[in-house]
C-alpha cells in the first residue's frame, strides 16, 4: 500500500497529461499526413530499388562470363569475395531453370530464402538469366535485413529521431502554455464552502461530478471509504479511481455516472465491492442522479455510496441458514423416497411387492373394463428352484432369483407391472396385449432365462436355469376379474409344469379359438 501511495505522489499532473495528449495528437496528424502526402522518404522502397539495381548489374557481368568459357572458373571466387567484402550481401548463386545450383557462395542454402511466386523482396532478389532459346536460369542474391536489430540502431533511424525531437519540443511548449492557462481555473470555487460543510455531515459518501467526470466535491464520508480516496480529489477524474471502477458489479461497460446523464431517471442500488490489502472487504450501494439546470439539460452528476457491509453479512448468514434448511429438506425428501421404495418394492429384486402390485392393478383393471382394451397376465416361477438351495445353498438361490428378475425387468414396458408374487414366483400384468401377444413376450423371456440366467451366476459354472409360464387374458374363460385373471394364469403355469417345464401354457387358448 505504501508503494502505491508513493507512486501516486509521483504520478503526472493533469497539465502534463493534457500536454502528452496534445503531443500524441500532433504526432498522429503527422503520421496521417505522411501517409497521404508522403512527407517522409520511403526507406524500404529506396533500399529495395538499390538492391535490385545491384543484382541486375551483377547479372549482366555473370551473363558475359557465361558466354566465355575461360571466365567460368572466376565466377565462384567472385561470389565468395562479394559475400566476404559486402556487409549487406549474404549469399549469391546461379540456379538453372530445373532448380539445379550451378555456382553458389558458401552456405547458400542456409542463407537463401526463396521469395513466394518468384517475386523479389527486400532480402531476396531474383534476376532471370535468358538465352536465345528462352529462360536458362536465374541469379539469386540474398541480402541482410536493412532493419535495425538493436534499440540503439532503431533510435538512430532518421524518422524516429524526427518524431522524438518534435515530441519533446512540442511537449515542453504545450506544458508551459497550459500551466499558465490552468492557473486561472480552480474547481474548488464551483461549490460554496457552506455547501461543503453541510455535505460533510452526511453519513453517505457523496461526489459531485461535472459532465466530463471531473470531481467538484467529495465529502468526508466518501474519503473514508477507501485509503486511496483520502488523497486530493478535486479536479481529478472519477475514472482514475481504480478501486471504485474495479469494485463495480454492473455488467455494463459504461459506468453508471456516465449513463445517467442520458437518462431521465436516477440509477439506484448498484453493488460495489470495496477491497483493500490488509483489511476486510466492504460492500456499498452506489446511486447516481443527473444534476440538471432549469431547461432540463444535464450539467453534472451526483454520486452517493451507502455502506451496507453489516447488512450484507447478516444476509449472508440468513442465506446460509436457508441453504442448510434446503439441504435438510432434500435429505428428508430422499429418505421419504427410500421409505416409499422399501414399502412398495421387494428389497432383493426391486420388483413390486404384492401390496403395491394390487394397488396398481386396480387402475389397469378399471381402464380395461371401461375401454374394452385387452389386459393379460402371466405367472412364472423358476423350475426346480428347491434344488438350487439344497445343492448350492441359499446364497446361490438368491442370485438365481435376482438374475431371473433382471431379465424380467429388462423385457418390461413402461406401462407393465412386475411383481414378486412369492418366493421364486413372479406375476406380470400387460395392458394392451392380447393372449397371443402376451404369450410371445413370455416365450422371449423364457428363452432369455434359459440362455442368459445360468451363465450370469459366476459362483456356479455351467449352471442351467429355466422357468415355466402361464398366460391368461381378462374376459376369456373364467377370468372375469383380477383374482380370476391371476388364478387362470397360475393354472396355466401348473399346466406348463406338468407338461415338462421350461415352456409357456395357457388355459384360455381353447376359449380364444372358440371366440375367433
Amino acid at each position: 500500500m505504501k508503494l502505491k501511495d508513493r507512486f501516486r505522489r509521483w504520478s503526472l499532473s493533469p497539465t502534463a497529461r493534457i500536454s502528452m495528449g496534445l503531443v500524441s495528437l500532433l504526432v498522429g496528424l503527422l503520421m496521417v499526413l505522411d501517409l497521404v502526402l508522403k512527407l517522409l522518404p520511403d526507406q524500404r522502397t529506396m533500399t529495395q530499388t538499390v538492391r535490385e539495381q545491384v543484382a541486375v548489374h551483377l547479372a549482366l557481368q555473370v551473363k558475359r562470363m557465361l558466354r566465355e568459357p575461360q571466365l567460368l572458373p572466376m565466377i565462384q571466387p567472385m561470389f565468395t569475395d562479394l559475400v566476404e567484402h559486402s556487409p549487406d550481401v549474404q549469399t549469391v548463386a546461379i540456379r538453372r531453370e530445373d532448380g539445379t545450383l550451378v555456382v553458389a557462395s558458401p552456405q547458400h542454402e542456409q542463407h537463401w530464402q526463396a521469395p513466394s511466386m518468384g517475386l523479389s523482396t527486400i532480402t531476396s532478389v531474383v534476376v532471370p538469366l535468358n538465352t536465345n532459346a528462352g529462360r536458362w536460369g536465374q541469379l539469386e542474391v540474398g541480402f541482410d535485413s536493412p532493419w535495425p536489430k538493436t534499440v540503439v540502431g532503431w533510435l538512430m533511424q532518421p524518422t524516429v529521431q524526427l518524431v522524438a525531437i518534435l515530441s519533446t519540443v512540442s511537449f515542453i511548449a504545450f506544458y508551459l502554455y497550459l500551466r499558465r492557462v490552468l492557473q486561472h481555473l480552480d474547481p474548488s470555487k464551483a461549490i460554496p464552502e457552506r455547501v461543503r460543510v453541510a455535505f460533510d455531515t452526511l453519513t453517505e459518501g457523496l461526489l459531485v461530478l461535472d459532465l466530463d467526470g471531473q470531481i467538484l466535491l467529495a465529502n468526508s464520508a466518501f474519503r473514508s471509504f477507501h485509503p486511496q480516496a483520502s488523497a486530493v480529489l478535486l479536479g481529478r477524474s472519477i475514472d482514475q479511481m481504480e478501486w471504485l471502477i474495479q469494485g463495480l458489479r454492473d455488467e455494463s461497460d459504461i459506468p453508471p455516472w456516465k449513463r445517467v446523464l442520458h437518462m431521465t431517471e436516477p440509477i439506484l442500488g448498484v453493488h460495489v465491492d470495496l477491497r483493500d490489502t490488509g483489511s476486510e472487504p466492504r460492500r456499498a450501494l452506489l446511486n447516481c442522479a443527473a444534476i440538471r439546470d432549469a431547461t432540463g439539460n444535464a450539467r453534472g452528476c451526483l454520486v452517493t455510496l451507502d455502506d451496507i457491509t453489516e447488512l450484507d453479512r447478516a444476509n449472508a448468514k440468513l442465506r446460509a441458514a436457508l441453504g442448510e434448511l434446503e439441504t435438510s429438506r432434500d435429505q428428508i425428501q430422499k429418505q421419504n423416497e427410500e421409505l416409499q421404495m422399501l414399502a412398495n418394492c421387494d428389497p432383493m429384486t426391486g420388483c413390486f411387492n404384492r401390496r403395491a402390485f394390487f394397488a396398481r392393478a386396480e387402475g389397469l383393471m378399471a381402464h380395461a373394463q371401461d375401454t374394452g382394451e385387452p389386459l393379460t397376465c402371466f405367472m412364472t416361477d423358476i423350475d426346480k428352484f428347491k434344488n438350487f438351495n439344497d445343492t448350492y445353498g441359499h446364497a446361490v438361490g438368491d442370485l438365481v432369483i435376482q438374475q431371473v428378475s433382471r431379465l424380467l425387468k429388462r423385457a418390461m414396458r413402461t406401462q407393465d407391472v412386475l411383481c414378486r408374487f412369492g418366493g421364486e414366483e413372479f406375476c406380470v400384468l400387460l395392458p394392451g396385449l392380447t393372449l397371443d401377444q402376451a404369450a410371445d413376450v413370455a416365450e422371449s423371456i423364457r428363452y432369455a432365462i434359459e440362455t442368459e440366467a445360468g451363465p450370469s451366476v459366476d459362483a456356479v459354472p455351467n449352471l442351467r436355469i429355466t422357468s415355466s409360464f402361464g398366460v391368461s387374458q381378462l374376459g376369456l374363460g373364467e377370468a372375469k376379474n383380477l383374482l380370476q385373471l391371476i388364478e387362470r394364469a397360475d393354472q396355466g403355469l401348473y399346466a406348463a409344469k406338468e407338461a415338462g417345464r421350461n415352456q409357456v401354457q395357457s388355459m384360455d387358448w381353447k376359449a380364444l379359438h372358440e371366440v375367433h
